[in-house]
């Protein structure tokens, strides 16, 4: 009953939501229409579009800016996140490459360029990895520079050196929770199914609610044979994100 009552809640919040972004969206295109040489609207534009979804307008807005600013380094990054969103990864790597040679200190174009490099099995992801480790101060860059070490590993299938890396980013970062979710698939593709369980354990009491957490404590009970304890996982995995749909099909092909 509960979960039905959160889920029209939610449902209205969203569709408010919906409502909201769109009259922003609508004000800012007329402001746009009424000062076209603004970047600050723009901008904004850009945003609301990213926001609302819309990446293809969004990309619209930062092929202007560009024309108006070639030299500002968050232009073509911004180009460059959009790009990855619709799944063009070849220009989204470019456009991260024109904002890394803009301004060669900006973070967050080097770690998503270093991240789509470890998902293409591009060993150019550990140079940057490498270079962010040792030359950045942000503890946070740091441990995603490692965390992404990690997933380059486990994509060319180095298990333990991929282990070794997200070992070394929760030292580092003991909330960094995605870093434990990645350890505990490795362990449990490798069927150890009691390390995998003690990694998400952890990560469950560093955060409580943290559905993944759960999910995969789920997954290791159920193939340690514990269906009630599978169970209870699963259905505490809904309760934080009543749309986890591994959870729910899990929670129905065991009951």
């Amino acid at each position: 009953m509960s979960i039905l009552v959160s889920c029209k809640g939610g449902g209205k919040s969203a569709m408010s939501k919906a409502d909201s972004v769109n009259a922003l969206i609508t004000e800012l295109q007329r402001g746009v229409k009424s000062n076209p040489d603004s970047i600050a609207i723009r901008y904004k534009l850009l945003d609301a579009l990213a926001n609302a979804e819309r990446y293809k307008e969004a990309m619209s807005q930062t092929d202007s800016l560009i024309a108006m600013d070639s030299s500002n380094a968050v232009f073509w990054y911004k180009r460059g996140v959009l790009e990855e969103k619709t799944g063009d990864t070849v220009a989204a790597i470019h456009n991260l490459r024109a904002s890394i040679a803009r301004a060669p200190m900006f973070l967050e174009p080097m770690l998503e360029l270093t991240y789509l490099l470890a998902n293409q099995e591009n060993a150019e992801a550990l140079t940057w990895a490498d270079a962010i480790i040792t030359h950045e101060e942000s503890p946070e860059a740091v441990a995603r520079a490692r965390f992404i070490k990690g997933v380059y590993y486990s994509n060319i299938n180095d298990k333990e050196k991929a282990l070794a890396a997200f070992d070394d980013c929760i030292r580092h970062n003991y909330t960094f929770m995605d870093a434990y979710i990645e350890k505990a698939i490795l362990l449990f593709d490798e069927k150890k199914y009691d390390d995998a369980l003690k990694t998400v354990q952890k990560a469950n009491l560093v955060s409580n609610s943290f559905p993944d957490a759960y999910y995969w404590m789920g997954k290791c009970y159920e193939a340690m044979g514990n269906k009630e304890l599978a169970i209870d996982n699963y259905k505490k995995t809904l309760g934080l994100d009543p749309d986890f749909k591994e959870a729910r099909e899990a929670l129905d092909r065991i009951k």
